[in-house]
């Protein structure tokens, strides 16, 4: 059409059509959208889209920069080539002036930035690039750690500082994650990867990760295998070969780094349509972001099903996902785990007790019998470093009611808010000893009936009616096994009937 250019994809067209013997050249130029007369031009080759584009080779407009880049500023960039544009045009404010004015102004920064950036284009030392890899099916599979300190998640209006573990596998790019409160522990890997690997019925040739101090010594005096006696044991159990990245080479762990930015954004996105940030338990956001990963992995299913038929068979069993640890307990009846002190019972006192520490729970044994086991409690996260059940020791502080008042757990002794309220109402309105010996006694009797909550109901009952709280009624209340005498004293027979068998005697004695 007149005053329209012809594309190339006019002349594709044209050509197209010429193919066809029976069309003459009119024809073909009417149906490709121009005149016969541009056909015969193109027949020819003469037609401006059959020739090559060359570049312009010449400026519109000549730059001040040009005067001086070929005797001062290239010769500084050769010397220097981590030189900057803003740093080049310092140097030419201070340098070249008329009078006091600098002669080179801000308007010359983006002509620097082009030509310092073609000359580092064009001489500047080779980059690092980014190699393309092949992967198959059942060969590799891939585990990280990554903060969710951004995320902002709470638990009951706690905030909640965890790391997510991430595996990958590398394939199919199936991904499974798992709340971690413990750090990049070997705990934390192993329970991590064991779940991973059971959840997706299988275990690859390859297990790689970076530098975990889980998982390696990271000593620089062993020249080739620093593995860690458990992270070996661990890995021989699923027979996977153990292997990491080059030391400060995130990068190489790509596949598996990447995906964090991808489940975390992810996350905020479940976390938008959830409406909240908020969970009612642990329990209940791991279960939720159990269920974000397993519809994350929906659009990798197809390659996953793949993948499944090449993954090695697990074993019967995991293997020990928790570390193992001896201590002796010694006369304050606690033990010191990770700068946390737990309260254990009293009677383990001079006893050898084996720990199982994961990173959820401790669990004690004596020999092979199970002695106790409690939540673990992280110090980032606690008020304070003891962690106390007042049943531990109960039974021996009740013999020394004055080393309460000074206790540096008291607070913790307390089992609840209501224990802490019963306390203030008692030592405002007891002297310092007997505040003590009260407060210790109903602890007990709440230790040896199982009676904490009911118990806690009717001294605060008592508390609201401003009435004194005696123990001596309370155990009267609950020690029904040993009752006191009735306060009332039954009436007595009438004296009347006393007399009637006198007279009944003495006619006995007549007869006789």
């Amino acid at each position: 059409m007149a005053g329209k250019k012809i594309t190339k994809q006019q002349v594709k067209l044209y050509m197209k059509h010429k193919e066809d013997e029976n069309i003459t050249q009119g024809i073909c130029a009417a149906k490709s959208g121009f005149s016969e007369r541009s056909a015969r031009t193109i027949d020819k080759g003469l037609h401006h889209t059959q020739t090559l584009y060359e570049p312009r080779s010449y400026k519109t407009r000549k730059s001040p920069i040009d005067e001086i880049w070929d005797t001062d500023l290239e010769p500084m960039l050769q010397a220097n080539p981590d030189l900057q544009p803003t740093t080049l045009l310092i140097y030419l404010r201070r340098t070249y002036l008329d009078g006091d004015k600098p002669i080179y102004t801000d308007s010359c920064l983006r002509t620097l930035q082009r030509k310092v950036s073609k000359w580092k284009a064009i001489n500047a030392k080779p980059k690092d690039i980014m190699i393309p890899q092949k992967h198959f099916p059942g060969e590799q599979g891939l585990s990280d750690f990554t903060h969710m300190k951004d995320i902002g998640i709470t638990i009951n209006a706690k905030p909640l500082g965890h790391m997510l573990y991430c595996f990958r596998l590398i394939y199919s790019k199936y991904s499974y994650a798992k709340v971690i409160l413990s750090g990049e522990s070997f705990q934390a890997l192993s329970e991590g990867l064991q779940e991973a690997l059971f959840n997706i019925g299988g275990s690859p040739k390859e297990h790689r990760s970076d530098s975990l101090s889980a998982a390696y010594k990271n000593d620089k005096h062993i020249p080739v295998e620093d593995l860690t006696d458990n992270y070996k044991q661990l890995c021989f159990h699923y027979n996977m070969k153990p292997t990491r990245n080059n030391k400060g080479k995130s990068h190489e762990n790509g596949s598996v780094e990447s995906s964090h930015g991808h489940i975390k954004n992810r996350i905020h996105q479940e976390l938008i349509l959830r409406g909240s940030k908020d969970f009612i338990s642990l329990d209940e956001y791991e279960q939720w972001i159990y269920e974000v990963m397993k519809n994350f992995n929906h659009a990798n299913s197809k390659n996953f099903n793949v993948e499944k038929s090449y993954l090695q068979k697990l074993p019967k069993h995991k293997s020990v996902d928790y570390e193992i640890k001896s201590i002796k307990i010694s006369s304050l009846s606690i033990i010191t785990i990770k700068h946390m002190k737990y309260s254990v019972p009293s009677s383990l006192q001079g006893h050898t007790i084996t720990l199982h520490i994961s990173q959820k729970d401790i669990t004690g044994y004596l020999g092979a019998v199970e002695v106790f086991s409690f939540e673990r409690k992280y110090i980032k996260d606690s008020q304070s470093k003891f962690v106390i059940d007042y049943r531990h020791i109960i039974h021996s502080l009740v013999r020394k009611p004055r080393a309460f008042k000074s206790c540096v757990y008291k607070e913790q002794l307390l089992p609840n808010q209501d224990y802490i309220d019963i306390w203030n109402y008692i030592d405002k309105s007891e002297s310092c000893d007997v505040a003590s010996k009260t407060i210790l006694r109903i602890l007990k009797l709440s230790c040896d009936y199982n009676c904490l909550d009911k118990l806690a109901s009717i001294c605060l009952d008592k508390i609201s009616k401003s009435e004194a709280i005696k123990v001596e009624e309370l155990e009267g209340i609950f020690n029904t096994s040993n009752p006191k005498l009735p306060s009332k004293v039954s009436v007595q027979h009438s004296l009347d009937n006393y007399d009637k068998l006198i007279v009944n005697a003495g006619d006995c004695h007549a007869s006789i």
